[in-house]
């Protein structure tokens, strides 16, 4: 697993690479990035585990945020909005977004990367709110890669995108804007508590 040493931070040329294809099968490098990076979404959705390991919690991480200029990321992502839905855990190889909805969303309180330790308070990132991918994923219980097309909204759809963004060297906050200055047609995913 990752540890917070490991993430490459805002500043280094590797996040705005894109990045290559992965080769199928996989090398074992590949192999264990990618097993990391799975690793980094589970452990760090656990409170305890998250202090016992002294890591940041991420719904997601890209292989260039750890070095590597691959086109693979994990996720662990679920539909705050429904919570009946499967959380949404993937191992994802060579991503294509082959779908994006006109209908776009952004996050109330924003976007937050492990890569970026700045704060970008009060600044949102537009982002489609339906998605279509296709893509492999790897399935470490069977140790097989499968083959899948993902239909994917709200939430959900926002971690993939901005993973995907890693991919091809961009950052969330090279989108960021303030609420007010966006389109109207532009609804927030929930509205903000005033907790």
């Amino acid at each position: 697993m990752y540890l917070n040493k490991d993430i490459v931070k805002e500043g280094n040329q590797i996040l705005r690479n894109i990045s290559a294809r992965v080769s199928v099968p996989l090398t074992t490098a590949d192999l264990n990035c990618l097993k990391g990076l799975y690793e980094y979404v589970v452990i760090s959705s656990m409170d305890d585990l998250v202090k016992q390991y002294g890591i940041r919690p991420g719904v997601g991480i890209a292989a260039p945020q750890v070095g590597v200029n691959k086109r693979m990321f994990a996720m662990n992502a679920v539909d705050f909005l429904d919570e009946k839905q499967p959380r949404y855990l993937f191992a994802i190889l060579n991503p294509v977004i082959t779908y994006k909805s006109k209908e776009m969303t952004y996050l109330p309180g924003g976007e937050g990367c492990l890569s970026v330790d700045r704060p970008t308070d009060n600044l949102v990132t537009p982002r489609h709110y339906a998605i279509t991918a296709k893509c492999s994923i790897y399935d470490f219980k069977s140790n097989k890669i499968k083959n899948v097309t993902l239909k994917l909204e709200g939430y959900p759809a926002i971690v993939f995108q901005h993973e995907y963004d890693h991919l091809d060297g961009i950052l969330y906050t090279d989108k960021i804007f303030k609420s007010e200055e966006l389109d109207q047609n532009i609804f927030p995913l929930f509205e903000e508590s005033e907790e």
